[in-house]
């Protein structure tokens, strides 16, 4: 098994030993995700993904943390192509002049799948035990749950961090 990923202590104060990683919540929001893959299959010109798709279900999640209604995170959808925008996350220190610490990379979209040449509908998720499985599980739809969910996690438990804490998550 992997380990655990840990921040450097220098990173941190106490306030982190409360986060929890909801696995519920993140099966829950990962299941959508792939509920949407059909549509986020990057092939042009015949696939052109609809990130807007996916990213509407991270929204959704993140949207009760807004700054806008109360909460810590800033979350803006940035689109320079109609379907296929950006998300960018922010959870701020005190601190306006910190340091960033950033997860850059975690796409929107999945590589085409054709059904017949898979063992299990690639469409859904299915979970059996620990396994997960559907396309984008692992590339690269599970990192943006497992984003989304950290988010989430630094809205609701407020931890004062020594830097700020962003994401992309990209149209590819």
């Amino acid at each position: 098994p992997t380990p655990p990923l840990h921040l450097p202590s220098r990173f941190l104060l106490p306030t982190m030993d409360k986060m929890q990683f909801d696995k519920e919540a993140y099966v829950d929001l990962l299941r959508k995700l792939i509920g949407e893959v059909r549509n986020l299959q990057n092939n042009p010109p015949l696939n052109v993904p609809q990130e807007d798709l996916a990213s509407d279900h991270v929204l959704r999640v993140l949207e009760p943390y807004t700054k806008e209604k109360g909460g810590p995170l800033l979350v803006r959808r940035e689109t320079f192509v109609t379907g296929r925008g950006n998300l960018l996350i922010e959870y701020r220190s005190a601190n306006e002049d910190a340091k960033y610490v950033s997860f850059v990379g975690s796409h929107l979209d999945v590589v085409p799948a054709n059904p017949d040449e898979w063992d299990f509908n690639p469409f859904e998720l299915t979970v059996d035990g620990d396994i997960l499985r559907g396309r984008g599980v692992t590339d690269c739809l599970g990192h943006v749950a497992l984003v989304t969910e950290l988010f989430k996690q630094l809205a609701i438990n407020k931890p004062a961090l020594k830097v700020h804490v962003a994401a992309v998550l990209i149209a590819n």
